[in-house]
């Protein structure tokens, strides 16, 4: 593990782009925590809706893989990491104002379209910017921080929707007559209210990360791996 963070942090790129991720999964893991409470308590314990939903989510995801396999992503892979983020984000936000399937499920469907495209972009720099006889403590060292902060996105998920968003939109709640509109009141509206500013956290760190040269640069940054094997031979 150490050795694979002194790697990370001794290449600019990589931990930027590991910064991202970390940035990215935080609050969709925190939205992903709440998404079944927010649309059982909106659907009053419907779970023939929240079982439509699943099912959306799984085909837009085996859509966006087939679609990736097909098309073979962006010659520059960051764009489909950045992107894929900014569309995830952009759904979501769709998602958490919907207040009937009618929205959720293709909001659903367009929100898991968006993983495959991202997932696989940046598994493709990874694999290609670092050796592979190095990959198991490297890789071993991301995954490790991701499920950290997976980890502590779950663990504050429940109490700032119990403690904060709930009371928040709720008769008389401090926020009531600012997102109301938008949110409604009463069961699910706090939740709702969380799970769009976790989406709009997601659409911003793709879209600032367009601006971050070290990031947005990676693959020119960084050779790949079999190019410097080739120039040392």
């Amino acid at each position: 593990m150490a050795f694979g963070w002194r790697y990370i942090t001794t290449h600019k790129s990589l931990l930027a782009l590991l910064v991202v991720n970390l940035l990215f999964w935080l609050p969709h893991d925190i939205g992903n925590s709440l998404y079944t409470p927010m649309i059982l308590s909106r659907t009053n314990n419907n779970t023939l809706v929240l079982g439509s939903l699943a099912a959306a989510a799984g085909f837009g995801g085996v859509t966006g893989a087939i679609v990736v396999t097909t098309w073979g992503g962006f010659r520059q892979k960051i764009k489909g990491v950045l992107l894929g983020m900014i569309g995830a984000g952009i759904s979501k936000i769709i998602f958490s104002l919907g207040r009937t399937p009618w929205v959720w499920i293709p909001a659903q469907f367009c929100s898991s379209l968006n993983f495959p495209l991202n997932g696989s972009s940046d598994n493709a720099i990874w694999l290609a910017k670092v050796p592979p006889d190095i990959q198991g403590r490297v890789f071993a060292t991301r995954s490790l921080l991701l499920q950290i902060a997976s980890a502590v996105g779950y663990l504050i998920a429940g109490p700032l929707a119990d403690r904060v968003f709930t009371p928040a939109l709720q008769s008389g709640g401090v926020l009531v007559e600012i997102v109301a509109g938008l949110f409604g009141t009463g069961a699910g509206a706090g939740i709702a209210l969380l799970f769009a500013i976790c989406a709009v956290a997601m659409l911003l760190v793709g879209w600032l990360g367009f601006f971050v040269p070290v990031l947005r640069n990676v693959e020119d940054m960084i050779p790949d791996h079999d190019m410097e094997s080739s120039k040392l031979k």
